[in-house]
């Protein structure tokens, strides 16, 4: 699988957390599916964060999609 595809499955994943967070029924199916999103939010960043530190090209200290600490951002 390579990084397009991987990408486009965490987004896909990604919206699915947030549909079925705004979706809920319930207070309490709510607070499950918001958990959730938090969880795969995590995980996206850490592979992005290992990503990141593994290629060997810099990265531009000016993208939109790097934040003051310097990690990559979905």
């Amino acid at each position: 699988m390579d990084n397009y595809s991987q990408a486009l499955y965490a987004l896909k994943r990604q919206k699915l957390a947030v549909e079925r967070t705004l979706g809920a029924r319930s207070t309490e199916e709510c607070v499950v599916a918001s958990r959730w999103v938090s969880a795969w939010q995590k995980l996206v960043q850490a592979r992005l964060d290992r990503t990141a530190a593994a290629s060997a090209a810099p990265m531009p200290a000016a993208s939109r999609y790097v934040d003051r600490a310097g990690r990559l951002l979905h």
